[in-house]
């Protein structure tokens, strides 16, 4: 797992330390990944933005202080890597394109996102290693 932000460095470190963050983060300020994945570039605030805040704040949230391009929405990307130099591109498993502010999805969601894609790639291939299981140990 890996997250993209669009601030600046010293931003993706208190990024890092302030949610004690223990995967690769990276930044990209010209958001051009962004542009890539399709994700959105506007205010993001509406009628639904309003509802999320107010379950935000009944649940204990509070918005803290805004890094990076605040126009730009975020999202979540499930990617494969290809199977071998010769693939023409890397396989999107799962994809969640923010429509605003307070549009996130849960964790739980992507994880089952992915059990499902390793079920069917397993099925597919016939690989344990496909299902993200490892080979049981000779004994």
């Amino acid at each position: 797992m890996v997250a993209i932000g669009n601030g600046t460095a010293l931003m993706a470190q208190d990024f890092i330390e302030t949610f004690g963050v223990r995967f690769e983060v990276f930044t990209d300020p010209s958001r051009k990944s962004y542009q890539l994945a399709g994700m959105q570039r506007k205010l993001g605030i509406g009628l639904r933005t309003i509802g999320r805040s107010i379950r935000a704040m009944r649940a204990g949230f509070r918005q803290g202080k805004t890094q990076g391009d605040p126009w730009q929405q975020g999202g979540v990307l499930g990617i494969a890597p290809a199977d071998d130099a010769a693939a023409a591109r890397a396989e999107i498993w799962y994809e969640h394109v923010d429509d605003g502010a307070g549009d996130n999805v849960e964790p739980q969601t992507v994880l089952l996102a992915l059990r499902a894609y390793q079920t069917a790639r397993a099925a597919t291939t016939g690989s344990a290693a496909a299902s993200g299981r490892a080979p049981a140990a000779a004994g």
